[in-house]
């Protein structure tokens, strides 16, 4: 098993992992850090340069919490990833979100549908 560790992460930072494996890149935790462009500037470099090796990638996102400028540079990166088109690329994005945590339900859903992109937003029990 081939885990590349893209942001180690913290209380305020996500952990960002690709898989090499199962073709699997995560972003895990809380995402509340004062300069988000230090995570992700970064995570959207990495996904460019995949892209320019492979034409397939899996995301999943699973925050627990994510604030506002956190936010909006994770839309940037959606977004950016959205020029990545079928039928060349095959992009699965995963948001995952805990049964009881409507505001993330509800955050999945707006990327969903402004980002411009296919994104499967499922329920964790």
């Amino acid at each position: 098993m081939s885990i590349e560790i893209i942001q180690t992460g913290s209380n305020n930072i996500p952990r960002i992992t690709y898989d090499q494996d199962e073709d699997v890149l995560s972003i895990t935790g809380r995402s509340i850090a004062e300069r988000p462009d230090i995570i992700y500037t970064p995570l959207e470099t990495w996904i460019r340069s995949h892209l320019e090796r492979f034409t397939t990638l899996r995301i999943v996102i699973f925050l627990e919490y994510i604030n506002s400028g956190s936010s909006k540079a994770l839309r940037d990166v959606l977004r950016m990833i959205s020029s990545y088109r079928a039928p060349r690329y095959r992009i699965r994005i995963t948001w995952l979100y805990e049964e009881d945590d409507e505001a993330m339900h509800e955050l999945g859903e707006h990327y969903r549908d402004s980002a411009g992109i296919k994104m499967d937003v499922q329920m964790v029990l």
